[in-house]
């Protein structure tokens, strides 16, 4: 590999972490303009602001075991999710931190992160980098699910009634 193609490569990485605190920064500022009363009641669709701190929390939970697996040479458990199964999941996960208080999921979305972020730094700029890789589609996923959340909040704060598209799939 030249020199060329390091700096590249690390360019490459940087621009993607930068893009993953751009969104989780949106995101955390999103959920600290909500108010009080938005916390335990339907906020979006039936789902409380702690149900999608929680959802936010549980998917990073699960990107973070999909980096792992990667590395111990292991399948990514996002290739064999069933998609047809994504609100009973997505359900199941958000009923399993009903007993939780806010401010205990809000610190599972922190620490996700810092989670995250953590099991990246064990990844070669290449690694984590190559198009054909299995770490980019896990890193863009995860600032996809972020953006996602953040434009729905923003809209109800808003107060729109939809949502921009924010992916390709979306706007297809």
């Amino acid at each position: 590999m030249t020199d060329d193609d390091v700096r590249v490569r690390s360019d490459e990485r940087r621009r993607l972490l930068n893009e993953l605190e751009l969104e989780r920064n949106q995101l955390m500022r999103n959920i600290e303009t909500c108010r009080i009363r938005d916390i335990d009641r339907p906020f979006i669709g039936v789902w409380s602001l702690k149900d999608i701190v929680g959802h936010v929390a549980t998917w990073e939970a699960h990107y973070v075991t999909a980096i792992r697996e990667v590395r111990a040479g292991k399948p990514s458990p996002l290739q064999d999710f069933d998609e047809s199964k994504r609100d009973a999941w997505n359900q199941d996960h958000v009923e399993r931190k009903a007993d939780l208080n806010f401010w205990s999921v809000l610190e599972q979305l922190r620490g996700g992160r810092h989670r995250l972020l953590d099991e990246l730094e064990h990844i070669s700029d290449e690694e984590l980098t190559a198009e054909d890789g299995e770490y980019v589609p896990i890193v863009r996923s995860t600032l996809e699910h972020d953006r996602e959340h953040w434009h729905q909040i923003a809209a109800i704060l808003a107060g729109m009634a939809g949502v921009r598209k924010t992916t390709a799939e979306e706007t297809d």
